[in-house]
Order: C-alpha cells, then sequence, then structure tokens
C-alpha cells in the first residue's frame, strides 16, 4: 500500500470521532475542516470548504456535517509542489569580515558603538631629585614635566575593540597624580579629542587622539611660589586595529598597534634665578600592541578583555643648551616597559521601547584594571651635579584600579558615559588620589 492508500484508510477509521465532535459542537461553532469562519459567531452557515463536496446532487449544508472528502488523489500533496530552491537566493554565509556583522547588529544591538570601554590609567612614574632641584631622596622628586605630566597612553580609554566610525572627547580629571618641582602635589585635567574611521570594508581602524593636558607647566623653576601649572598640548597617538576572528554577531577577537608620538613640548628645569639647570628633549615613542576580545552575552550584556604592552623605544634626553656653543649631555632616560590587563562588564538595564524618547537607553558599567612594570627602571643623569637623576625609585609596581561607570544612549547616534575610578592599593602602586571621567562619542 502506498502513502495515499494509508492516508483513505485512516481518514475512515476517524470519520465516526468527528461526527460526535461535530453534534457537540455549539451552533455557532465551526466543525473543524468543514468551513473556515471570518468571525468566531458567524450569523449564518460557514460557506463550505474547497477541499469538501456534498453529496452527489446535494447542497452543502449544517445538516450534512459530513460530507464526503474529495479523493486524496486528488489533494495537492507535499512531493507534488513545486520546490522554489533553484529560484532562491542562498542562505548568507557567516561574514568573511567582521564588517557584515557588525553592520547588522549596530542596527539593533549597536555593537560597535555602545561597548567602548571607559579606562583608568595616568602613566608618569618617572621622578626627577638632586641637589641642583633641592631634593635629595629620590622618592621626594618631582616628575618629569612632559605633555603636563601626562605622556603615556593606555589602549582602554573610552576604546572600542571592533572598528567604528566615530568621533570623541573624553575629559579626565585626576587628583594629586603628579608633583611639580618644590615638592607640591599638583591635580591634572585631560581633554582628548579623537576621530575614528573604518577602512577595508569595515574590518580595520585607523583612529587619531589629540591630548590637551592642564598639569604641570613645561618650564619648572626652584623655589617658585604656586602651583607652577599650565596648559599643554600633550603626546598624540596613532591606533590601527583590526579583526583576527569573529563568531557572528556575538564574538571578535581583535589586535592592533598604537604609536604615540613625541608632539608635547620640550621641558625646561630653571634655577631660582632663572638659569637653565637642563633641558629635557621629548623624543620618546612610544609602541603599544593589543589584543582585545569582545563578547556580546546577551542582548543587553557585553564584556572586554583587553591585553596590551607599552615599549618606550628611544628614551628622552636631559642636556643642557648650548649658548652658542654645542648642548652638553646629561643622559637619556627610557622609561620601563608595561604590561596592561583590562576587563569591562556593562548592562544596559534601561531601555526605550517605542526608541522616541531622549534617552533611549542607560547602562552600568564595571571595569578591573591591572598595569604592572616588565623591567627594571633605568637610572640616568638628569642635571650638571652629582646626584642630579631621573629613576623610578620604587622600580617595580603594581597598579590595581577599580572604575564605575554610567552610559547613556542619547537618541540614535550619541553616547554619554560619567565615571569614577578608585586605586585598590596604596605607596607607590597608587598613582593618583582618584579618577573622574566624562566621555562623548558621536557615531557617523
Amino acid at each position: 500500500m502506498d502513502c495515499r492508500t494509508w492516508m483513505v484508510a485512516l481518514a475512515a477509521l476517524m470519520a465516526p470521532v468527528v461526527s460526535i465532535s461535530s453534534s457537540l459542537a455549539a451552533d455557532c461553532a465551526c466543525v473543524q475542516k468543514k468551513c473556515r469562519c471570518v468571525s468566531s459567531c458567524p450569523p449564518s452557515p460557514c460557506p463550505p470548504s474547497q477541499y469538501y463536496q456534498a453529496p452527489s446532487g446535494q447542497v452543502p449544508s449544517d445538516q450534512d456535517p459530513q460530507a464526503p472528502m474529495v479523493p486524496m488523489g486528488d489533494m495537492p500533496m507535499s512531493d507534488d509542489l513545486t520546490q522554489p530552491a533553484d529560484d532562491l537566493p542562498a542562505m548568507p554565509l557567516p561574514a568573511s569580515t567582521f564588517a557584515t556583522s557588525t553592520q547588522f547588529a549596530s542596527a539593533s544591538e549597536g555593537m560597535g558603538f555602545r561597548d567602548a570601554t571607559i579606562g583608568d590609567f595616568f602613566g608618569n612614574t618617572a621622578l626627577i631629585s638632586g641637589p641642583s632641584y633641592g631634593s635629595t631622596q629620590p622618592d621626594q622628586g618631582f616628575n618629569m614635566p612632559l605633555g603636563g605630566g601626562d605622556r603615556r597612553y593606555k589602549i582602554t580609554e573610552n576604546v572600542s575593540p571592533i572598528p567604528v566610525d566615530r568621533w570623541f572627547v573624553n575629559y579626565n580629571h585626576f587628583a594629586n597624580p603628579v608633583r611639580n618641582i618644590s615638592g607640591d602635589s599638583v591635580d591634572v585635567d585631560r581633554v582628548t579629542v579623537g576621530l575614528e574611521k573604518t577602512i577595508l570594508n569595515g574590518s580595520s581602524s585607523l583612529e587619531l587622539r589629540v591630548p590637551f593636558v592642564s598639569g604641570l607647566n613645561a618650564t619648572q623653576q626652584t623655589g617658585q611660589l604656586g602651583d607652577q601649572t599650565g596648559s599643554e598640548i600633550g603626546n598624540m597617538n596613532l591606533i590601527f586595529k583590526t579583526i583576527l576572528v569573529q563568531c557572528g554577531d556575538r564574538s571578535a577577537l581583535t589586535a592592533g598597534i598604537t604609536l604615540n608620538l613625541p608632539t608635547a613640548k620640550d621641558g625646561l628645569l630653571l634655577d631660582g634665578t632663572g638659569n637653565t639647570i637642563s633641558a629635557i628633549e621629548n623624543e620618546s615613542v612610544h609602541l603599544l600592541p593589543f589584543v582585545a576580545y569582545f563578547r556580546q552575552h546577551t542582548s543587553r550584556t557585553w564584556s572586554t578583555a583587553i591585553i596590551q604592552l607599552d615599549f618606550d623605544l628611544n628614551g628622552s634626553t636631559f642636556y643642557l643648551p648650548g649658548d652658542g656653543g654645542p648642548d652638553v649631555g646629561f643622559g637619556r632616560y627610557q622609561e620601563q616597559n608595561f604590561l596592561y590587563l583590562d576587563y569591562t562588564l556593562g548592562h544596559w538595564f534601561y531601555e526605550d521601547i517605542c526608541q522616541t524618547a531622549f534617552i533611549r537607553r542607560a547602562a552600568v558599567l564595571g571595569e578591573l584594571h591591572y598595569s604592572t612594570t616588565i623591567n627594571d627602571t633605568d637610572r640616568s643623569s638628569a642635571g650638571p651635579t652629582a646626584g642630579d637623576i631621573v629613576t623610578n625609585p620604587f622600580n617595580r609596581i603594581d597598579v590595581l584600579n577599580a572604575t564605575a561607570g554610567l552610559r547613556f544612549q542619547l537618541g540614535d547616534n550619541y553616547l554619554l558615559t560619567a565615571a569614577a575610578v578608585v586605586p585598590l592599593k596604596d605607596e607607590e602602586n597608587k598613582l593618583f588620589d582618584s579618577e573622574f571621567a566624562l566621555l562623548l562619542t558621536r557615531r557617523f
């Protein structure tokens, strides 16, 4: 017996059951498979189904609830239907680059836009001391006044592991991160303007950051009253990142490299009468490779893990400018190399379902940042007198900071983040007392 013969036999066995169930149905209800009702309680009998017909010579009605079925051989079967597979487009394959998946996600979840980190780092660890500067104890020295005292860069400062078109403005306030030549603690305010543009079909990006720092004046004078602060242009940063591995629009492994360029003004150290003790030539180039992993856990929760190394390639020179003659070199100081480990977890706890309000979403973010030196400190002459040195008097340091923040999506294209950073260690492992950050990002 073929398949159709078995189905006819099964229908004959079920006929009594259908008859009983039809007789118990309410007057206004439709008998299943007999007719199709537009309303739940039609005022008139339902029109007959196209699959049923009354016995020969009769008109189908409610008095004939069990009209015989159309022969099974005349009904369309699944194997008789035309298969349109050849006429349909092929199913999409996983994106060859992450660009496709980020474009898809950006329309719904905003991947590559909402997953930016906050950051935590202030990297001036070298101290200058000696008889020429009135401080003989290296741990009581003052910080190198290049770029306002804030020269180093860390990739986790408001960065998305996923390449994205955006511009952004970061504001960071650090409480007591540096000391001036008089030994007084100085706050530092940093404003960073940045632009990121995707390339290679969106799978990679190039980014430029220009920091403006209000902190240590590039010129420091011994015996001078006041905090000796000033506004300086810091060291610019060029960043390239690209997708290494992706898994749909849920996760991605990316990598990149940063060049920290010595664009800040050179430093000048003066004695009480205004004569030059030493000049500092800002010429150190930092190379910072990194690997980042992004994971979309749920539609509202995501995390980011970043590993980065920071290498000072050439150091900065201390010298006495020649007055019509050659400069007198004192020494070259090469900063310690760093390892950075950072983890971010974010969750959108509010969402405007209608997507019409000014605040479309609100998220809470938490971050842990670990930074450690991976080599011993350098020690170099920093002045004309024996004992004038520049070094990290604490040698190896291990910094652990915690960041907590709130993020708001404003309209379709803006992100505003407010955050606070708290050091979790003391003494030499604490680079500042506290930090406040305000980050604005605009996607285009």
